[in-house]
């Protein structure tokens, strides 16, 4: 899920070159709520969310794709990827803060441990001390920061829905209520600008739509089926190495590919440390032994 997601960073990026970010967000939504269907339509499964959760299906539509790629691909046209990279960090913390204040789970030593071990190696990865505060970038970063309040505040409140109904059903559900922003916000500026979209910006916009949207939404989906909504999270700290081993591998063919000039990428023992530190981060937030989320509890004597 993570590699997918961090698709995006590479991807992505090229291809808002040539694609505007409202035309994008809506591709990614309908484009991924196509998919949804068709897969509800093969399973035979119930294409709407039963009358008690539709409200609630709109709202975690409205938080976990409008509103996230939303301020998502906007604040990432308005500051510079060291920020974005830093301040997406920040979605592990809102997210096991969201977890607790609602109840769904406990507090857990061990995963703030581990969280803070993998926040620190991946600001050794991004270069912290290159963030800026540019008068430029700060509407920029505040919209990432708010990409990342609704995302972890979507992961906290989605888990109770997929829990009882499944992975496929959860997303869905949510995509068909992030249509429901993203058609009035983002359709008319995709059908305008789909005229002077090449084969090639074509083909990278159906990769973004199916990878790191609709698989990636997915498989989210279904690992909050398996492990609580703050652990899902923390894998978000891969995302940055990730990212870097896809800059280094497919970046330079995919942008002579696009005709697009990207700055070269090398691997730096700073890298390697800090990726270390990362994963050593995430193995102690994961680690067996943990206490059930209190979600998962009720749910097993339901």
């Amino acid at each position: 899920m993570q590699l997918a997601f961090a698709s995006l960073a590479i991807v992505g990026k090229v291809t808002l070159g040539a694609v505007p970010w409202p035309a994008m967000m809506a591709a990614r939504t309908l484009g991924a709520l196509f998919v949804f269907v068709v897969a509800a339509l093969v399973l035979r499964e119930p294409m709407l969310p039963p009358p008690g959760l539709r409200l609630r299906a709109v709202v975690l539509g409205f938080l976990g794709v409008f509103a996230n790629q939303s301020a998502y691909l906007a604040g990432l046209r308005r500051t510079s990827a060291i920020n974005a990279t830093v301040l997406l960090a920040t979605i592990p913390l809102f997210t096991a803060l969201f977890s607790v204040l609602s109840g769904r789970e406990p507090w857990r030593p061990r995963f703030a441990a581990g969280s803070l071990v993998a926040l620190a190696g991946l600001m050794v990865v991004v270069r912290v001390e290159r963030l800026t505060v540019a008068p430029e970038h700060l509407t920029g970063d505040a919209l990432v920061v708010l990409n990342s309040m609704v995302y972890g505040l979507y992961l906290a409140l989605a888990r109770d829905i997929v829990l009882k109904h499944g992975a496929l059903a959860l997303v869905r559900w949510v995509f068909a209520g992030g249509a429901l922003f993203a058609v009035p916000v983002g359709l008319p500026t995709l059908i305008t600008s789909m005229p002077t979209f090449s084969p090639r910006v074509a083909g990278a916009l159906a990769y973004v739509v199916v990878v790191p949207t609709a698989f990636a939404y997915a498989a989210n989906a279904w690992a909050l089926q398996r492990v609580p909504s703050s652990v899902v999270s923390v894998f978000v700290y891969l995302q940055p190495i990730l990212a870097a081993a896809l800059a280094l591998s497919i970046g330079p063919p995919l942008a002579r590919w696009l005709h697009v000039v990207i700055p070269a990428e090398g691997l730096t023992l700073r890298t390697v440390a800090g990726a270390v530190t990362v994963l050593v981060g995430v193995a102690i937030a994961t680690a067996k032994g943990r206490p059930r989320s209190i979600a998962g509890t009720i749910n097993d004597r339901d």
